[in-house]
């Protein structure tokens, strides 16, 4: 893990976890996982098409490192779309430590009920039981997403002319 803006390295997120989505679309995080996550995160369809939480920190870096292009960078262009367009910023937990997932996250990561967390050390994977189950089972689940957002974040990167 990187050094935090304040000198600090913060703790990774770890472990995995079964939770539960309630009726209106609130997912209860535990404590660890809040602290870890900080008092305001961006929620997004990962590069395999599951939700992926980043911390603010996290998140703010990516968008300094997509920042660093122009925008008529065809690469840049293409991996905002991929990474940024379903994305929300922001989001906070409530006092009983429950996180509202947006219909439209929950709807293009096929989260109904069953929910599983993933620890990934700067971010948290929030998966539907079912599409953790075929991940784990199908090597190439997710792959076609994945090679796109790769593909665009190449080309992001061999733009000549940094900012």
């Amino acid at each position: 893990m990187e050094v935090a803006s304040d000198g600090t390295v913060p703790k990774p997120l770890t472990g995995t976890d079964e939770a539960v989505l309630d009726s209106k679309g609130r997912l209860l995080l535990s404590k660890k996982k809040r602290d870890r996550l900080g008092d305001s995160f961006a929620i997004g369809i990962g590069a395999i098409g599951c939700l992926v939480a980043y911390p603010r920190e996290i998140w703010q870096r990516m968008l300094a490192e997509i920042d660093r292009f122009p925008t008529i960078n065809s690469g840049r262009q293409s991996y905002t779309r991929l990474m940024l367009g379903q994305a929300e910023d922001e989001l906070e937990c409530d006092a009983q430590g429950r996180v509202v997932i947006p219909q439209k996250l929950r709807q293009a990561s096929k989260l109904e009920q069953d929910v599983v967390l993933v620890g990934c050390g700067d971010r948290l994977e929030i998966w539907a039981k079912e599409e953790w189950r075929k991940f784990n089972e199908f090597p190439d689940y997710g792959k076609d997403r994945l090679k796109a957002i790769e593909r665009a974040h190449e080309q992001m990167l061999a733009w000549e002319k940094p900012r």
